[in-house]
């Protein structure tokens, strides 16, 4: 048992510290060496923060299909923890957009929401990782019960928004879009088909003979 529960520790610790490891190499150089990051270093910490907060996202997704699919040893265990990362990295990216790149103007912000649809769709990405974050405690989830369920499949929409968001981006490149565009349906499709087969075989199950 304490060897077991050394192990979960030791891979908790390593997928923190992992997880944690863009955000203090891109806020480094931003901070002692701008220039190393390129012409326009927060534009590329503005962008790789989202990027993160994406990517952290479908890793959180692909916990429940590891465990299906794979004979690891309970992802899921770590999905809250990542999916808390989605949310770190998110608010990262709208807090460098919002301090470093609009300077806390309201009159600029308001301007690129006219000009700039995707901000909205960024921001409703954001509102429901927060719901997600602020729901994620074990006490929630006993505060909940059933309905914890139901709220956390808010995710799903979350990814949908998020997918749009990087999409609708001038600067995106069409091969990165649709790579997390694909990354995205499979976790999506592989979710579908997993709930219908489950239902198939409660159906079979009840059938005499």
């Amino acid at each position: 048992m304490g060897v077991t529960n050394g192990r979960r520790s030791a891979v908790w610790w390593l997928l923190f510290v992992s997880a944690l490891i863009p955000a203090i190499y891109y806020w480094g150089f931003f901070l002692i060496s701008p220039r190393s990051l390129g012409v326009d270093a927060l534009e590329v910490v503005l962008q790789q923060m989202g990027r993160w907060a994406l990517w952290m996202l479908l890793v959180t997704l692909a916990c429940s299909i590891l465990k299906r699919r794979t004979p690891l040893s309970n992802p899921v265990r770590y999905r809250r923890m990542l999916g808390l990362f989605a949310f770190f990295y998110a608010t990262v990216h709208l807090g460098t957009y919002v301090i470093g790149w609009i300077e806390l103007d309201a009159a600029v912000f308001w301007d690129d929401l006219s000009k700039r649809p995707f901000i909205y769709l960024g921001m409703l990405g954001w509102f429901g990782l927060l719901l997600l974050a602020v729901t994620s405690p074990k006490a929630m989830v006993r505060k909940l019960k059933k309905n914890w369920k139901r709220l956390h499949r808010l995710v799903y929409g979350v990814l949908v928004l998020a997918i749009i968001h990087f999409w609708m981006q001038s600067r995106v490149s069409s091969f990165e879009a649709w790579l997390y565009t694909l990354i995205a349906c499979g976790l999506l499709g592989e979710r579908v088909w997993a709930k219908l087969v489950a239902r198939a075989g409660r159906g079979t199950s009840t059938v005499p003979g």
